[in-house]
């Protein structure tokens, strides 16, 4: 197996499975095809194991009912990761999805004649209609990203691949810091990752952000501290 990629779902307050087809539309629509689906579920419902059930775009799916550490991004992110095969493993959050139609070719072709594990690519963004786009991104390393807010210039988990060599998992002591925590340790394991000037995915900006809602800045900031903490900063 080429390319898995790794998908932690849950209900998504009604929306699972909405927001999951436009990702396994485009997975479906990519011109590497040798390619598993590998999701970690934490809903309570049988909706997204009936979605994949029914698989309306042929896709090579592997289902797994989560019951550990449900609610936890970090727990159920790691559990996917852990039962993906393929020799690059594509991370992807449930509600975005690709942006080119030969993003996991490209990303497999490059990773591959690299002798760096992990690599990054560029984002751009939509609102819930998936029709318009705006606000590119394309990634650099700010050494800051794990010392204060507003230095992540990589971008969320979705611009993530992984070598299968990669052991690196995800913290589940902190949640808004998910993604900058996971980086930081990545890059002091495994060195500076490939950071692609291209986009390849699309990250779907809601109107109410509910993780952002969830999180107090005491909270952020205790993570923070965590943070240095852990790495001795």
């Amino acid at each position: 197996m080429r390319v898995s990629v790794a998908v932690p779902t849950f209900e998504y307050y009604g929306r699972g499975v909405e927001v999951l087809d436009d990702m396994f539309r485009t997975i479906s629509t990519q011109t590497l095809k040798d390619v598993e689906v590998v999701i970690s579920d934490h809903s309570v419902n049988d909706d997204i194991q009936n979605y994949c059930e029914k698989n309306e775009y042929n896709l090579n799916i592997k289902y797994i009912r989560n019951e550990e550490g449900r609610g936890s991004p970090a727990i159920n992110t790691n559990n996917a990761l852990d039962n993906c095969s393929g020799e690059i493993i594509k991370v992807f959050q449930q509600d975005d999805f690709f942006y080119d139609t030969e993003a996991l070719e490209k990303m497999y072709k490059v990773m591959s004649n690299s002798s760096k594990k992990w690599f990054a690519c560029g984002a751009t963004h939509t609102r819930d209609d998936g029709l318009t786009f705006f606000n590119p991104m394309l990634p650099y390393w700010d050494d800051k990203l794990i010392l204060e807010a507003g230095h992540n210039f990589l971008g969320g988990v979705s611009v993530l691949s992984l070598k299968q060599e990669v052991k690196t998992r995800f913290d589940p002591k902190v949640r808004m810091l998910l993604d900058v925590d996971f980086y930081y340790h990545t890059m002091l394991d495994y060195g500076m990752p490939i950071l692609y000037q291209d986009v390849f995915i699309c990250n779907t900006v809601r109107d109410t952000d509910t993780l952002m809602a969830e999180i107090s800045d005491e909270e952020i900031e205790e993570e923070f501290k965590y943070c240095h903490q852990k790495y001795g900063l």
